[in-house]
């Protein structure tokens, strides 16, 4: 069975990799039928992670500077790994559906 390390380790890397073959110009477009642009589904799940972080280290939350959408991928990797180095079980499991959630409606 994947621990939620492992599996938040996982669902983490393949959102990179999906930003990364999308590139900032498909970031802008809308990622359904709502509208909203992929880099718009993108924001929210950074500043749950950094949210998470801050919470485990007992710091207050502040929130993710907006950049543009070419900087989407290096603020996921930066944050992800935040959340790797102090999450617990609980959270990493929350950040890993959230992750897996995210890769699918990219």
């Amino acid at each position: 069975m994947t621990s939620p390390r492992e599996r938040a380790e996982r669902e983490l890397g393949r959102v990179l990799t999906r930003l990364a073959a999308l590139g900032p110009s498909r970031l802008s477009r809308p990622a359904d039928g709502s509208g909203r642009a992929r880099a718009d589904v993108v924001r929210p799940v950074l500043q749950e992670l950094a949210d998470a972080a801050a919470a485990l280290e007992g710091r207050a939350p502040r929130a993710v500077p907006v950049l543009a959408e070419r900087a989407l991928g290096d603020q996921l990797a930066v944050l992800g790994r935040d959340l790797l180095e102090v999450g617990d079980d609980a959270a990493l499991g929350r950040a890993a559906a959230q992750l897996e959630d995210l890769r699918r409606s990219l």
